[in-house]
């Protein structure tokens, strides 16, 4: 690549917000991941005229260090169309980040991709507060599912709201003192998920 194309992809990266979007691999067209109640599920397409003989499923922990968990045999792909495959993780990593890689036949690994897994409990999520005064709430939720959660004080009155779409909301450092609150999750669908949290 000739210097001036170089400075010209920089720049427009620096000063647009321009980036480069890596492929999962060339025979696929997409690779990703989701959560559906207490497993985590794969979803990969070949492209159309691509084909593989067998995929290996691997996990890791780090992205780094990877172990085979499922093994799909035979003959991967569709000559004449696009065709989508699922796979289905029962024992994901509890409240991390799983990565999740493929090896499509003797065509080597896909990209790994983060997948978060939350085990939410009864009450349907999960807060971390560190000392700083930053309380993090977790939940889980569905793809592309928006709503609205809102913090109401013991005594009922309504502390904060705010949008959510994806499955976790930060509340500003110290924005709401120590004390037990009453938390609502509302979702689009018109399903809800309540219950107490403690500020410390």
């Amino acid at each position: 690549m000739k210097p001036v194309k170089l400075l010209l992809l920089i720049v427009m990266f620096l000063f647009t917000g321009f980036h480069l979007v890596a492929q999962p691999h060339t025979l696929l067209q997409d690779f990703s991941g989701y959560q559906d109640g207490n497993y985590l599920v794969l979803r990969w397409t070949f492209r159309s005229g691509t084909l593989c003989e067998g995929t290996r499923v691997e996990r890791s922990t780090d992205g780094l260090m990877y172990t085979e968990i499922g093994r799909i045999p035979g003959f991967c792909g569709n000559p004449d169309s696009p065709i989508t495959y699922t796979f289905t993780d029962s024992i994901p990593g509890v409240n991390t980040v799983n990565y999740y890689r493929l090896e499509l036949g003797n065509y080597g690994f896909t990209t790994g991709i983060p997948v978060e897994f939350l085990k939410t409990g009864n009450n349907g999520f999960l807060v971390f507060s560190n000392q700083a005064g930053q309380t993090d709430i977790y939940f889980n939720n569905i793809p592309g599912r928006k709503g609205t959660a809102v913090i109401y004080s013991s005594d009922g009155k309504r502390i904060m709201e705010a949008g959510i779409d994806g499955k976790h909301l930060s509340l500003p450092n110290a924005q709401i003192s120590s004390g037990v609150y009453l938390l609502l999750l509302a979702f689009s669908d018109n399903t809800s998920v309540s219950g107490n949290i403690v500020i410390p």
